[in-house]
């Protein structure tokens, strides 16, 4: 008999439930726009502390995010991966998400969103 491995830690797990639920709606959502995929980048390795959140946004057949959606002590700002460019802080993470959406929208990936 072999050892029973341990659950995956549950992505996104710094969001409350809502949040979760709402992102996933979002995704399915921003499909549309060729948004193809989320990742939880926080559990990754950083070279010192980092936000609560790190939400990779990636488009249809890319292997980089092209957006990061940082959150921290209930604030929220997107980075564009494309040029560094970050926006104001915004008070939710229903505002990054839209700012998000309105720029793949744009097809602004290499715009500044200040």
């Amino acid at each position: 008999m072999h050892p029973a491995l341990p659950a995956p830690a549950p992505e996104f797990r710094a969001l409350h439930a809502e949040e979760r639920s709402y992102l996933l709606d979002w995704q399915s959502g921003a499909r549309a726009i060729g948004i193809d995929a989320v990742q939880d980048l926080a559990p990754r390795r950083w070279p010192c502390p980092i936000a609560d959140t790190i939400i990779g946004v990636y488009k249809r057949g890319d292997e980089l995010a092209s957006w990061l959606v940082v959150g921290h002590a209930g604030w929220w700002a997107v980075s564009c991966c494309d040029d560094g460019t970050v926006s104001q802080s915004l008070g939710s993470l229903a505002d990054a998400l839209a700012l998000v959406y309105q720029l793949g929208t744009r097809q602004l990936g290499t715009q500044s969103i200040e």
